[in-house]
């Protein structure tokens, strides 16, 4: 008697496709893009992706919000409208479950979902492999693998819209697969993953604008000149309508998460973008340079960025999480997080000393202390000229718990493993930190579970602590998993 497969044997099975830190590597320098023989080995073609309406975005900060507001308006059309009929959302990386990466109607698909799927395209491909004469454990990479098994799961789902987050790049990454999406965006350019995309503004922006294609029109926000300069040129190159957005007019009377520019410009360029998906199904809007309808206003207001500007309460435990993992991004997730907790250690509340606590980790980029020195100098100074500071500075590995390990949806092979247990990143921030505040105490610790008990504990102990979350949407996913696996007591 056969068993069945679980949601926990397909993560297992995914897991075993990471390939290490130094496979991890080379495949950046030479691109993750799937091959067009993979995608028939799936008895499926390039072109069978176009049914699914596809909006395609890119860029090096936002894209994921963007891609959420694209979502969360066309599910507010969907509702008020009946239109469209299934709305598809592909994005990266999840913070506690994988599913998170591939949601329907703006819900991630099932355990179930994901194991008859995973199981489908793992089966299919060992099928081809061994009618090839190849190895049947030949298999695309993770990324890759999720990328594949989103057109196979969308296609059978019966989507009729579908918004696709770029992983790293663009030209090269494995969502640009796709042919002819009905629109392109691009989102605010900085200096990322200059090992696969170059150091230069110039040479990330050609990687990004990869993805506009023939036809589909592309839409932009404001850019540095050099970067806006070579965007056109792509565009012009690929007989693209590249259309630059500024911040919608109508923005300020739409109550935003967040009021900060850079989410106001996300959140733009995701009313043109999905616009456009709607205008692709035949829906007649009004024009949108002058008036947002309701379901726009409805969806942009619903949408919910998980892991960015969130916070949380446990007793007398207030924690502030923000992904932010790039120079730029660090320095306004201090701006509008830090800066908005901060109450002078020395004062009370409600008879209560508030202590405040940093948990940072970025254990994959190699310019994770720059990323340390920028977040020190974005803390500012308070009102009486003093410095802000923190009591405690804790530095953790990804790893989810001290004694299990990591979580299933959450291991992570990407980097070496003999420097994540013998915390070398760590005591390298910790070293730093002290050089940049000698008062703050900092602690190095092996996992994140323990960083999180030090945590409560300190709220325990002060009375108040508000502890910072930042440097990694792998942290920030790790720190909400082992709240809900191990409440507050």
């Amino acid at each position: 008697m056969s068993t069945r497969n679980t949601y926990h044997d397909a993560v297992v099975a995914l897991n075993s496709l990471q390939s290490g830190s130094e496979a991890i590597k080379a495949r950046k320098l030479a691109g993750n893009k799937i091959d067009r023989a993979v995608v028939q080995e799936m008895n499926e073609w390039p072109s069978d992706f176009n049914c699914l309406n596809i909006v395609h975005v890119a860029g090096t900060k936002g894209k994921g919000s963007t891609c959420t507001f694209v979502s969360s308006i066309l599910s507010c059309y969907q509702r008020l409208h009946g239109v469209p009929k299934k709305i598809a959302l592909y994005t990266s990386p999840h913070l506690i479950a994988v599913r998170e990466r591939i949601q329907i109607d703006g819900e991630p698909i099932s355990e179930d979902q994901f194991t008859k799927y995973f199981f489908e395209v793992w089966n299919r491909l060992e099928k081809s492999a061994l009618e090839e004469g190849h190895e049947p454990t030949r298999k695309p990479a993770y990324f890759r693998f999720l990328t594949l098994m989103s057109f196979h799961v969308f296609i059978r789902e019966g989507v009729d819209i579908a918004i696709y987050e770029v992983g790293v790049g663009g030209e090269r990454d494995s969502t640009n697969i796709i042919e002819r999406p009905i629109a392109t965006g691009i989102t605010s350019l900085g200096i990322d993953h200059v090992g696969a995309l170059g150091d230069t503004i110039e040479s990330i922006a050609w990687h990004k604008a990869g993805i506009f294609k023939f036809s589909s029109p592309a839409f932009t926000v404001d850019q540095y000149p050099a970067a806006m300069g070579v965007l056109e040129e792509r565009a012009k190159e690929k007989n693209v309508e590249l259309i630059k957005v500024g911040i919608h007019p109508n923005i300020t009377s739409v109550n935003l998460k967040s009021t900060a520019n850079f989410q106001k410009k996300n959140a733009s360029l995701a009313i043109y973008l999905a616009g456009t998906a709607l205008t692709a199904l035949g829906i007649q809007l009004p024009d949108l340079r002058e008036t947002l309808p309701d379901g726009f206003i409805q969806g942009l207001e619903n949408a919910v960025c998980r892991g960015r500007l969130e916070s949380n309460s446990e007793g007398p435990t207030t924690w502030y999480l923000d992904g932010a993992h790039t120079l730029d991004s660090l320095t306004v997730a201090v701006l509008l997080t830090f800066h908005g907790m901060y109450v002078l250690s020395s004062d009370v509340v409600g008879h209560k000393k508030v202590s405040y606590a940093l948990i940072f980790n970025q254990q994959s980029r190699p310019e994770v202390l720059s990323l340390l020195r920028a977040l020190h100098d974005s803390l500012g100074n308070a009102s009486d000229g003093s410095m802000y500071a923190f009591d405690h500075v804790v530095f953790c590995t990804n790893v989810t718990w001290k004694d299990k390990g990591y979580n299933d949806d959450l291991v992570n092979r990407n980097t070496d493993p003999a420097i994540v247990k013998d915390m070398t990143v760590q005591k390298e921030l910790a070293a730093m930190w002290k050089t940049l505040d000698a008062h703050a105490k900092t602690h190095v610790l092996g996992s994140v579970e323990e960083a999180v008990d030090f945590a409560r504990d300190l709220g325990k102990e002060i009375g108040r602590a508000k502890v910072f979350v930042t440097g990694s949407l792998h942290l920030v996913g790790g720190v909400l998993a082992v709240q809900q696996g191990k409440p507050f007591s």
